[in-house]
């Protein structure tokens, strides 16, 4: 190793040692100097450990700038790239301060963080090892947040007991003020085998493992600022796709802290168990997202499995029930707590987490793991059976670790619930550790957030002028509105053609279209429809969505479904939500579906609705909200279609979905996204301009008398303008007329997208290529395979190359506009309802679920 020191000088023993592993860090770090430098502490008290670790950016010379300027501070440590841990170890052997801190580069000290150590330390001089307080600065935000340890520091400075309070704990290195003697005198170094993560985390428990007593400082008063990079580059953020983190991290750090802490009766210690379950958890609801970072490799699937059972199996269901540090979701505690034992459990409680006061029923649900136990539910000593059940696998990581039973019941009877012949309580979910208003602006005002209590203020004074609103005439004729949307900004979809069909077939329905104003869907649609027309974002549309009882929307983005601007003021949602969808639903969206908790969902094809309500499969939803329906705009579709003969068709539609991988800075209110330059460069964009320029292709279209137009997903339209194509390639927008595109189709070629569906609804031919489905289908894209096969149920060939798929596109061309018997069959097996009338059977559907349930017994 080819080690360089630089800035030394000598002087006394300072108080406190920073030691910070750098790697090609140079933008974060001159803020990390200057907090540094800023410091209120006597900078004599403080010396700096710097270790390069083999930085390719400017981050060296900045630290050796820094050393010339400072050479009483800093010194500057070279070595090999090799790790976070193994320069901490480096850096550690050159800490000559009483405490030492490992901070990290691109992170900053608060101005009194070492003034503040300083003083707790003189006070409290038997505690060895202080945690400050962290800050979390979201950068994509631009604002700091709160951390999920932040109840901790509400009590001030003080010693604290982990035997006695086990959900506090010290945090990592960087956190951490050590005594530097007990470091060295106990050999204690960062395990480098413990990447990308939690070595940190290993490091500060063997520490506290190996004090007399588990005692440690928790000082807010030393604020250290964790820098959430808006850029997802750092090793935390990326380290969802490390195999590490499914290996090692849980076989070198959570089994190794676990065995560790076993006290001489067996047991272990309650503390380390809560630190355990604390980072299990973020596996967990990381895993749960619908856009989840998770990407576990193949060939370590396995030995994840048997790792995390193993863990699991160590921790107390009793100290899992006791976590209290993040707001745990009752599934999450039962998973840690039973889903890996290998042994059969149901809830000790079930839990009521809906009620439909319309329809005059409730949502209960329980879980259990193994074949699950008989359920009995009584209403007012009667014996009923659920309005609407059906038993959810609860999958995480690609496997199912236990059951979820979900019943619909009614509200207005005394209900009593036994499993295996047991009376079980019936409750409200568990709250977890959620703070209440109140409790967090105390914190604020603790901990002087300016921004989080000038929010609350705001929020208070929409609250007021909301009330004032609902005394206006206008309130009244809002009264039980349908509010229908496609995105914020545009329309054309599902919830614009159910818009039509309400106002020309069902004027009795009070139904409102809500698009942002001065969007080319708001002037297109304002002639046609006036005032029932909304603006989203101004009073008009406050006022409407707090009369609404239904939102109807083609979209799920929360702009859509959860508007900001009115539930973050504390105002009740009023309406019920439907989900026409934007296309047919041929893979796996349940992570995405279940965190919206939809009260109607249109479906088109049996498969489709059988995918989300029959038991066994992942949606948390039931034949209550699953029907199947068509979609809205299928109608319209199948008209025009029908219109073109086949003989007039003349269009090869080139229509391939987005890739996630490319999308960039995400709107998470609206879900617009921008484009990562990448994509100029990568395999989707070569692949599919290999097909539109395909001379091939063209001289059998030419031979047809057809037209090419290529029409990529709406995230990837941008790039129409800049793509260089063949002048006889027509570059096609989803501003346009896209149903007449279809409709004049004579062949669609696409990938994985559910415009497939629109094309075989009307007979077309279709091609697929897919030239990346390991990668579309292996977590890279949103949802997970479905049970739709493209091979097995597809409408038309499916090609992995683009050689394979421009001899499937010649060879469609040359058999004409229409599917062959083959694919002709599959179609009519997929669309048994196709009669024009979904637009009907949707309002249908939404009228059944706005009115008490009756069964067919009465009730």
């Amino acid at each position: 190793m080819d080690l360089m020191t630089s800035g030394s000088a000598l002087r006394p023993r300072p108080l406190f040692s920073v030691v910070a592993a750098v790697y090609n860090v140079e933008r974060y770090l001159p803020e990390f100097i200057a907090s540094v430098e800023g410091q209120s502490l006597d900078q004599r008290q403080i010396e700096v450990v710097v270790v390069d670790d083999g930085s390719t950016d400017g981050s060296l010379a900045l630290l050796e700038a820094w050393a010339r300027r400072q050479p009483a501070l800093v010194k500057v440590v070279t070595k090999a790239n090799g790790g976070q841990a193994s320069a901490r170890n480096l850096g550690l052997e050159h800490a000559t301060g009483t405490w030492v801190t490992f901070s990290d580069p691109d992170d900053i000290f608060d101005r009194d963080y070492f003034r503040a150590g300083e003083r707790f330390a003189a006070a409290h001089p038997e505690v060895e090892i202080m945690g400050a307080r962290i800050i979390v600065l979201d950068e994509a935000l631009g604002r700091r947040v709160e951390h999920t340890r932040a109840r901790q520091y509400d009590a001030g400075p003080r010693v604290v007991d982990l035997r006695d309070e086990p959900n506090v704990f010290p945090g990592g290195t960087n956190l951490c003020s050590f005594r530097l003697d007990r470091i060295k005198s106990a050999g204690l170094r960062f395990d480098a085998r413990l990447r990308p993560t939690f070595e940190d985390v290993h490091f500060t428990a063997r520490f506290v493992l190996g004090l007399p007593e588990p005692i440690v400082g928790i000082v807010p008063t030393m604020g250290y600022i964790y820098r959430k990079r808006a850029t997802n580059d750092s090793t935390l953020q990326r380290a969802w796709s490390h195999p590490g983190r499914f290996t090692d991290v849980l076989e070198l750090g959570h089994l190794d802290l676990l065995e560790r802490a076993r006290s001489a009766d067996g047991s272990i210690r309650a503390w380390v168990q809560q630190l355990v379950i604390y980072d299990l958890s973020w596996y967990i609801s990381e895993d749960e997202k619908p856009q989840s970072l998770v990407r576990i490799d193949p060939s370590v699937l396995d030995r994840f499995h048997e790792l995390f059972r193993r863990v699991c199996g160590l921790l107390d269901p009793a100290v899992v029930r006791a976590h209290t540090v993040r707001a745990m979701e009752p599934r999450w505690s039962d998973l840690l707590a039973h889903g890996c034992r290998g042994e059969p459990w149901h809830s000790s409680r079930a839990e009521q987490t809906k009620v439909d006061p319309e329809m005059r029923l409730r949502r209960i649900v329980y879980r259990f793991v193994g074949d699950g136990p008989v359920d009995a539910f009584t209403a007012d000593g009667r014996s009923i059976e659920p309005s609407f059940a059906k038993t959810r696998s609860c999958v995480y990581f690609d496997r199912t670790f236990m059951s979820e039973r979900i019943a619909w019941l009614p509200v207005d009877v005394d209900l009593e619930l036994r499993l295996d012949g047991q009376p079980i309580p019936i409750g409200p979910p568990a709250s977890g550790s959620v703070r209440s208003p109140r409790e967090r602006a105390q914190s604020a005002i603790r901990t002087r957030d300016a921004a989080w209590l000038g929010r609350l203020a705001y929020r208070g004074a929409r609250l007021a002028l909301a009330r004032g609103l609902a005394r206006l005439p206008l309130w009244r004729s809002y009264r039980d509105a349908w509010v229908l949307m496609d995105r914020m900004d545009d329309a054309g979809d599902n919830a614009e053609r159910l818009f039509e069909h309400l106002r020309a077939e069902r004027p009795d329905v009070n139904a409102w279209f809500v698009v942002e104003r001065d969007t080319p869907a708001w002037n297109r649609l304002r002639p046609a429809y006036g005032g029932r027309l909304v603006a989203r974002g101004s009073l008009r549309w406050a006022m409407l969505m707090l009369r609404s009882s239904w939102l109807i929307s083609s979209h799920a983005d929360r702009g859509v479904v959860e508007p900001p601007q009115i539930t973050s003021v504390g105002l009740r949602r009023t309406w019920k939500l439907a989900f026409l969808g934007h296309g047919v639903t041929q893979i796996d969206l349940s992570r995405w579906l279940n965190t919206k908790d939809f009260d109607f969902i249109a479906t088109t094809t049996p498969d489709e609705r059988r995918s989300m309500v029959e038991d066994g499969t992942p949606y948390g939803y039931t034949a209550r909200e699953v029907r199947q329906t068509g979609m809205p705009r299928f109608d319209r579709l199948l008209a025009l279609g029908r219109a073109v003969d086949p003989g007039a068709r003349d269009l090869i539609l080139i229509s391939p979905t987005w890739r996630k991988w490319f999308a960039a800075s995400v709107d998470i209110e609206s879900g617009n996204r921008g484009i990562d330059p990448a994509v100029w460069d990568s395999d989707y964009l070569t692949n599919w301009l290999a097909v539109v320029r395909s001379t091939e292709v063209a001289a059998a279209a030419s031979r047809r008398g057809w037209q090419v137009g290529f029409m990529p997903h709406p995230v990837f339209q941008a790039l129409l303008p800049s793509l260089e194509v063949p002048p006889y390639v027509q570059r096609l927008s989803f501003d346009d007329d896209v149903q007449g595109y279809f409709a004049r189709a004579a062949l669609v070629v696409t990938d994985y997208s559910s415009v497939a569906f629109d094309a075989a609804a009307l007979d077309r031919p279709i091609v697929y290529f897919q030239f990346d489905r390991d990668a579309f289908f292996g977590g890279g894209h949103i949802g997970d395979r479905g049970y739709f096969d493209y091979d097995r149920d597809g409408f038309g060939p499916v090609a992995t190359t683009a050689a394979e798929a421009i001899r499937a596109i010649v060879a469609s061309i040359e058999s004409g506009p229409r599917t062959t018997a083959e694919f002709q069959a599959r179609i009519d097996r997929t669309f048994i309802q196709q009669d024009g009338r979904a637009c009907a059977r949707v309002v249908g559907a939404i009228e059944e679920l706005s009115r008490e349930y009756v069964t067919t017994s009465g009730r």
